[in-house]
């Protein structure tokens, strides 16, 4: 494991450093935002839409950016996202109401987007195929150390003074984009300069010309409407099944850090030992257990409060699910980024990037809005349960398209 760490490249290194300092700043802010949306705006509805609309603009930003990024070049892009991701936080300190709120999350949206497609076709232009799921594994596990101890210092302090922590995060960023402009490297490959028809080729079309592409992206937007219900409405999931619970004794905190820990902890020596393994039977096993999880975070929780369960031993048995759900999530996405990594043609990794975005659009806007009508209805349990069940039925989709992928490569070679 540690000679596989050593052979990686520099521009991971830098964003590993970075992204796990940023990480721990958007983590304080992000898990506790549904909270307050949903205090200021007392409309389930309401925080639906307003955690709608940055999966809508982050389809656009990643469009563009991947295009942009195949243009000209990875590191402009990564640098004025980071920027723009600076202009956003700083305008949260200021909204308090519907309107304010929602252009600022479709801000972060937009900017945020920006820099993944660059960013993702930067690990597979300076990475040999067969590390692609360690530089993945290992640039998750920074941006997840975020996720370990940002909710816990975030609960602390977010309601204290919600201005400084937006402006503290604000000025990290700034730093971070001050270190990609400086000490990363640009990666673009050099023969992209002289190929002048098919890097113009725009998401949309490698979205019509690329049947895999599009049968992977189908079976991926259940996994994500999954990550979305949970990363942004679980608090308020708890809140409904836990009542009177007040908000400073929400489990939330407890599930976000452990998650955090565990991909700390372990999504490397995960990503390594599933490096080589049948793409189909991997997604399969990781899609499988992300969705009992999920199903049992539906029923769980109010069943063992409707006994009478101790707080303490209710938050035990939360975190043993947890950790069954992020199992799942450790064994599926650098996988996943990785199987992008190597369908995607050298010259158009930006743009298939972008276009992969699409599954987290349909996933991240329909989600919330799906979680808060059911919560509005006193029925948020059937929205995490039956988006579980999809998520198990993606990995039979897996499945099949990579059987049908090996098919087709011992029939043309057979040919």
């Amino acid at each position: 494991m540690f000679t596989a760490l050593k052979q990686l490249d520099r521009n991971i290194w830098i964003r590993f450093v970075g992204e796990t300092i940023t990480g721990v700043m958007m983590f304080m802010i992000a898990p506790f935002l549904v909270l307050y949306y949903s205090e200021q705006l007392d409309s389930y509805f309401l925080v639906g839409l307003i955690m709608a609309t940055g999966p809508i603009t982050s389809l656009f930003g990643s469009f563009l950016g991947g295009y942009l990024a195949d243009l000209y070049g990875r590191k402009p892009l990564m640098v004025i996202s980071i920027v723009g991701d600076v202009i956003a936080l700083i305008g949260f300190s200021f909204a308090d109401s519907f309107w304010p709120l929602l252009l600022m999350n479709a801000l972060l949206g937009l900017t945020n987007s920006l820099f993944h497609p660059a960013a993702s076709a930067m690990v597979a232009d300076v990475t040999p195929p067969e590390r692609l799921n360690e530089s993945f594994g290992l640039l998750r596990m920074g941006h997840n150390v975020g996720a370990a101890f940002g909710p816990l210092i975030g609960s602390a302090v977010l309601f204290i003074d919600r201005s400084l922590i937006f402006y503290a995060a604000a000025a990290v960023f700034f730093l971070y984009a001050l270190v990609l402009l400086v000490f990363i490297q640009e990666t673009k490959p050099e023969q992209i300069e002289h190929t002048h028809d098919e890097p113009k080729l725009s998401a949309f079309t490698v979205l019509r010309k690329d049947h895999v592409f599009v049968i992977f992206i189908a079976a991926g937007v259940f996994i994500s409407m999954g990550f979305a219900l949970v990363e942004s409405m679980l608090p308020v999931f708890l809140k409904e099944a836990l009542p009177g619970l007040p908000n400073d004794k929400n489990p939330f905190p407890y599930l976000m850090g452990l998650n955090g820990i565990m991909v700390v902890l372990f999504q490397f020596p995960v990503a390594a030992r599933l490096s080589g393994k049948a793409f189909g039977k991997v997604m399969l096993l990781g899609a499988s257990i992300f969705g009992l999880g999920m199903i049992l975070l539906a029923f769980i929780p109010s069943y063992l409060f409707s006994l009478g369960t101790g707080y303490i031993v209710l938050v035990t048995i939360l975190l043993v699910i947890y950790a069954l759900y992020t199992l799942g999530e450790m064994i599926m996405s650098p996988v996943q980024m990785t199987f992008i990594a190597l369908i995607a043609p050298e010259h158009l990794r930006g743009t298939y990037n972008g276009a992969a975005s699409i599954q987290w659009l349909i996933g991240g806007v329909t989600a919330p809005l799906l979680g808060s009508l059911f919560l509005d209805s006193g029925n948020g349990q059937y929205a995490l349960a039956g988006v579980g069940v999809a998520c198990c039925l993606s990995g039979l989709v897996y499945l099949a398209l990579d059987r049908s992928i090996q098919r087709a490569k011992r029939l043309s070679q057979s040919a």
